[in-house]
C-alpha cells in the first residue's frame, strides 16, 4: 500500500470514531468468569537485578528492598475488560464466582455494572504480580491463587446465566489457563450462544504453558466446531495453541514466511477471526485476508491488564462498527492509554484517542 493511500485512510478511524461514539453504545456484552484482587509490584529496574537483590536478601537473613512500585486492585481478564467497556459506556453483564469480600470489591471497582450474576457462593482468587525489565521489554510474572475459578464449569451456570447469553450481542470468555473445567464452560458457553443467541463470541484462553497437554481437547472441542467467531491472543499464546493444532503433521501450512502469521491462518481456516496482538503490532485474520497495525512504542508505567484493555478496545471498535484496520487503531490505542496511567483505573475515551491520533500518524509513514 503507497504512503498516499495510508495517510488517506489514516484520517478515517477518527472522523468515524467521533461519530459513532457521539450516541451511547447499545450493544450487550457478557463477560465471564474470573475477578481477581492484583496486587502489583514494579520493580525500577532489570528483572536480573531484581533477583539478584532478592538473593541479596535472603542471603543475609532477610530485609527489605526498596524503590518498588505498589498497585492494589481490580484484577482478572474478565473484570478489567469489563471495567474499560463500563468506562465507555458498554452495557457489560459479568458471570462471576467469588466471596463476600470479592462481591463487595467487584461492586467498588465496576460502579454501574449489572452485578446480578456475580455470586458470593466461592472463594476469592488473589494474584501477587512482579514487573520489570527484561530483554528491552517491560514484562509482568504473575503468582496466582485462582481461587473459585479454577473449578467454574458449565454446571454452575444457572438458567438467568444462560439467558443473559442468549440476550448478549458479544459472549466473552477468559482465562481458559487458570480454569480446570475451562474447555467445557467455553464449549457450553459457546453452543449456547451459537444454537440458542445471536452473539458474536469471544475467546481468550491466556497463557496455555501449564496446560499444554489438554490444548489438543481444547481445539478438538471448542476451536475447531466453528464455537470462536473471535480468537484473542499474544504471539506466544497464538504459536502454542496453533502447534497443537499441526503436531500431525509437524509443520504449519499455508504460504506465510512469517511463523506467527502463519499460525493465525490454521485459525483463520477452521473459522475464526484471530485478533493477535503484540508490543510491536496488532494484526486479524479473517477467510486469508489480514490487516496489520503497529502499536504506539514508548515506554509503559506498568503492562498488567493491558490485553484486557486491547480486547475491550477490540470489541467496542466492533460494536459500534468499524472496519477491521480502524478496529485495530482504537485496540492499540486503547491498550496504549492505559499503560501510561500509573493506576489501574480505566481510561476515558478522550485518553484514548489522544493515541489514536498518535497510532494514525505511525501507521502513515
Amino acid at each position: 500500500m503507497s504512503s498516499i493511500k495510508m495517510a488517506t485512510k489514516a484520517s478515517q478511524p477518527m472522523f468515524a470514531l467521533k461519530e459513532k461514539l457521539a450516541e451511547k453504545p447499545t450493544f450487550k456484552v457478557v463477560a465471564m468468569p474470573d475477578f481477581y484482587l492484583d496486587y502489583i509490584l514494579a520493580y525500577p529496574g532489570k528483572l536480573d537485578e531484581m533477583a539478584k537483590a532478592m538473593v541479596d536478601v535472603a542471603e543475609r537473613g532477610g530485609g527489605n528492598i526498596l524503590g518498588w512500585k505498589h498497585l492494589v486492585g481490580r484484577g482478572g481478564n474478565a473484570s478489567n475488560f469489563s471495567a474499560q467497556l463500563l468506562k465507555l459506556g458498554v452495557k457489560v453483564f459479568p458471570i462471576v464466582e467469588t466471596d463476600d469480600f470479592g462481591k463487595l470489591a467487584l461492586a467498588h471497582f465496576l460502579k454501574g455494572a449489572d452485578l446480578s450474576r456475580v455470586r458470593s457462593t466461592g472463594t476469592l482468587s488473589r494474584t501477587l504480580a512482579f514487573e520489570a525489565e527484561y530483554s528491552g521489554r517491560h514484562v509482568n510474572i504473575m503468582a496466582s491463587d485462582p481461587g473459585s475459578l479454577s473449578s467454574f464449569g458449565p454446571e454452575k451456570l444457572t438458567q438467568e446465566d444462560k439467558e443473559l447469553i442468549r440476550e448478549a450481542d458479544f459472549v466473552c470468555v477468559f482465562n481458559w489457563n487458570q480454569n480446570s473445567k475451562g474447555t467445557e464452560l467455553a464449549e457450553k458457553v459457546f453452543q449456547i450462544a451459537k444454537s440458542e443467541g445471536k452473539g458474536v463470541t469471544f475467546f481468550d484462553p491466556g497463557d496455555p504453558t501449564s496446560r499444554a497437554s489438554e490444548i489438543l481437547g481444547l481445539n478438538e472441542r471448542v476451536l475447531s466446531k466453528g464455537l470462536v467467531d473471535v480468537l484473542s491472543v499474544n504471539e506466544n499464546e497464538l504459536t502454542q495453541l496453533a502447534s497443537a493444532v499441526t503436531e500431525e503433521t509437524g509443520k504449519f501450512d499455508g504460504g506465510e514466511e512469517n511463523q506467527l502469521f502463519q499460525a493465525a491462518s490454521v485459525f483463520s481456516m477452521l473459522g475464526s477471526r484471530v485478533d493477535l496482538h503484540t508490543p510491536a503490532f496488532s494484526a486479524t485474520f479473517i477467510d486469508g485476508q489480514r490487516e496489520r497495525v503497529l502499536c504506539a512504542m514508548s515506554t509503559p508505567l506498568k503492562v498488567t491488564g493491558a490485553g484486557d484493555a486491547w480486547n475491550a478496545g477490540d470489541i467496542l471498535a466492533q460494536g459500534i462498527g468499524l472496519d477491521h484496520r480502524e478496529r485495530l487503531i482504537f485496540a492499540n490505542a486503547t491498550a496504549a492509554a492505559y499503560m501510561r496511567k500509573p493506576d489501574l483505573d480505566p481510561c476515558s475515551l478522550d485518553e484514548i484517542l489522544a493515541r489514536v491520533e498518535e497510532i494514525e500518524k505511525l501507521n502513515a509513514r
